[in-house]
């Protein structure tokens, strides 16, 4: 398992880390004359005050929940409820993704692939099922310039939902009607729960 999701990982980043420009050169010139200089890399956009300060909200909650945060550039992991989870934003493409890893693709039959698309139809919520290097994953997706910490904390809980319910409920287990006070409430509860869970972690560790 570490090895297939390290595989991930590194593809993961492969596609959402922004692409230099390739150096163009010159043909091979004559002997006699010298080859024209290589022109140099594009120079890659910048990210937007957004987006850096989307990331730094991103780093501040992971803190919150867990102190053992490893970050690698715009990847962020750690464990919590014994699951790995995968943080991967692109600020660039102002896009965020969450990946908590399930079980190898290969154990799914075909009863069960129908049952995760009936649950990405509606239970998932804002969670999905995907298959990746031949692992199912739970996963959130959000664009990163909008996303505020309610909505990263929720669509983390969920992300660890639909992997905890995955051969039962195959749910998120998130409330999605709003309108009241409870979305409000629900995202401190969210966050209280997942810091218990990290400080549990932690206590059976030692």
């Amino acid at each position: 398992m570490p090895g297939q999701i390290t595989t991930i990982l590194l593809s993961a980043l492969l596609v959402a880390a922004p692409q230099s420009a390739p150096i163009v050169t010159a043909p091979p010139a004559a002997p006699a004359k010298p080859s024209p200089p290589a022109a140099p890399d594009a120079k890659l956009p910048a990210p937007s005050k957004e987006a850096v300060a989307a990331q730094t909200m991103i780093d501040t909650a992971l803190h919150k929940i867990n102190k053992d945060i490893k970050r690698d550039g715009n990847v962020w992991s750690f464990e919590i409820a014994k699951r790995q989870v995968i943080v991967i934003t692109d600020p660039i493409a102002e896009r965020m993704r969450i990946l908590v890893p399930v079980i190898e693709a290969n154990k799914l039959d075909s009863i069960m692939l129908k049952r995760l698309m009936q649950a990405n139809f509606d239970s998932a919520l804002d969670a999905r099922y995907a298959v990746a290097q031949d692992l199912l994953w739970g996963v959130f997706v959000h664009p990163l310039t909008s996303l505020n910490e309610k909505d990263f904390v929720s669509g983390l809980s969920q992300a660890l939902k639909v992997v905890e319910n995955f051969g039962g409920s195959y749910s998120s287990g998130a409330i999605i009607f709003g309108g009241g006070d409870s979305t409000n409430i629900q995202a401190k509860q969210l966050l209280e729960e997942l810091q218990q869970q990290s400080a549990a972690d932690k206590k059976n560790s030692i």
